[in-house]
């Protein structure tokens, strides 16, 4: 790759993340108080006791499914966990939910045997609007089939003291799982919020932590190993040295989970103060295109081709079984080295609040995204641009979000431009920080889908289609309030 940073500069740096040092993120006085992730892995004892004694109980009950509530990194790794491994046999099966949009809500709701599921809160804040959300709505339905029995069939999962904690005490909740008040959403794979839905499927979390731990030493003991979390460091750093960036998450089928975690933690990690990397997340080596601007991880993927075209790749193993841990800290310790080598705080997301500001105005007056676009409105906008994100309002597990995902691959293999896709309000929670406040250029297409049957919100005079059209309202106000060039489009105008 083109001159960047001398590697050994790289190793410094990682040393100094191994060692907790606050101070190697000159901008960010308060990071210090943010780094308990570097450790999780040696935390984990502590935590996976009372862990494994609540995931030994609900294995030894009727309790066939495990339904996780959660936003950003509380609900993407877990969701990881639940596509890498499935269930171990005896345990029950695990879904996340991270959509407002009621065809999503309801399909949980219609599919999960109420009667012998287990509802998993995930929140470190205990605030998250989505996952109260999905709790009333949820908690409503144990009612109905367990009567006062219910509460026995809910766990929280939050930070010590935090709203959520106090009401799963008052109410007498099946249990409370302490998060680390010193781990931030996005680098807790490894603490209680990707623990205890490692330990409810069956997966040998011991194993997962081991290789965490191992790669942790080696880094220690040869923080300029390029096998290690140094190479990608320095392979990252370079690039975004470089002016590339535009990171392409290349991934075969089965990896589109882990590739999305990756990119909520480099997105919200790296992009602001005009400044950031931004990941791709690509199914096929055909998709990207060679320009001065892209860079290519492939994560066990086929990239023939792409060295020759002048892309620099760098090639990961596959992540899968026991070595998740590891590649998950891999990629958790990369990153924080690259805010370092971009000057930014890895740990703050200083432009998050806007959107969710935005979004209780657009409840609170009952307003919507207002009229939608034709897509030619977006085109007149992309010449010169750095990238089109196409935000979408749809239920992630419905034929909309699928037509979308062929329509923005085609625009990215027709257009000078790299596309992405994210589906709110998931990406409001991964990716949102960097359309904000990471670098300018971008161009952003907010599609908002129909909500032929609604799905109220049990105590809250909203339903979850307002939740979502409101979502989606706050975020075009706060993109256009950080001067970005933004459109509600009309679905069905997208080339396809």
């Amino acid at each position: 790759m083109e001159h960047g940073p001398d590697p050994e500069d790289v190793a410094v740096d990682l040393a100094r993340v191994l060692a907790r040092d606050p101070s190697l993120w000159s901008a960010a006085p308060d990071a210090g108080r943010w780094l308990g992730w570097v450790a999780s892995d040696a935390r984990a004892d502590a935590h996976l006791d009372g862990i494994a004694r609540l995931a030994a109980d609900v294995r030894g009950e009727d309790v066939t499914d495990v339904v996780l509530s959660g936003m950003g990194g509380s609900s993407l790794f877990p969701e990881v966990l639940a596509r890498t491994f499935g269930p171990a046999p005896g345990s029950p099966r695990l879904r996340t939910i991270d959509s407002t949009d009621p065809a999503a809500v309801l399909r949980v709701e219609r599919e999960v045997p109420w009667s012998s599921a287990l509802l998993v809160a995930a929140s470190k804040s205990g605030t998250t609007v989505e996952t109260l959300a999905h709790l009333a709505r949820y908690r409503a339905r144990l009612g109905d089939s367990r009567g006062d029995d219910a509460a026995h069939r809910l766990v929280a999962v939050t930070d010590p003291g935090s709203p959520l904690e106090v009401r799963a005490r008052a109410e007498g909740w099946r249990g409370v799982v302490p998060g680390d008040p010193d781990v931030g959403g996005r680098y807790s794979a490894l603490s209680p919020f990707g623990l205890l839905p490692a330990a409810l499927l069956g997966v040998d979390v011991a194993a997962l932590v081991a290789g965490a731990t191992a790669l942790r030493r080696r880094a220690v003991a040869d923080p300029a190993d390029p096998d290690g979390p140094a190479g990608l460091a320095a392979f990252l750093a370079a690039g975004a040295a470089a002016g590339r960036d535009v990171l392409h998450l290349l991934v075969p089928p089965g990896v589109e989970p882990f590739a999305a975690w990756i990119e909520q933690l480099v997105a919200e990690s790296t992009g602001k103060h005009g400044r950031g990397v931004i990941p791709v997340v690509t199914r096929a080596a055909a998709d990207v295109r060679p320009d001065p601007r892209r860079m290519v991880v492939a994560l066990g993927a086929d990239a023939d081709g792409l060295a020759a075209a002048d892309v620099p790749v760098l090639t990961l193993p596959r992540p899968a079984g026991p070595d998740l841990g590891a590649e998950a800290l891999r990629w958790m310790l990369a990153t924080a080295v690259l805010g370092a080598r971009l000057g930014i705080d890895p740990f703050d997301q200083p432009d998050v609040a806007a959107a969710k500001a935005a979004t209780a105005a657009a409840l609170r007056d009952g307003t919507g995204p207002g009229p939608a676009d034709a897509f030619r409105a977006v085109e007149a906008d992309l010449p010169g641009a750095r990238y089109l994100a196409v935000l979408a309002y749809v239920d992630p597990g419905g034929t909309e979000a699928a037509d979308l995902e062929a329509r923005c691959r085609g625009l990215a293999r027709g257009l000078d431009v790299p596309v992405t896709l994210g589906i709110g309000p998931r990406y409001l929670h991964s990716t949102g920080q960097l359309h904000k406040g990471g670098p300018a250029g971008g161009v952003f297409a907010v599609v908002v889908g129909d909500d032929p049957q609604d799905a109220d919100v049990p105590g809250a005079p909203y339903g979850f289609s307002a939740l979502k059209r409101a979502q989606a309202a706050g975020d075009l106000a706060a993109l256009r309030a950080a001067g970005r060039t933004v459109h509600h489009v009309d679905a069905a105008t997208l080339p396809g």
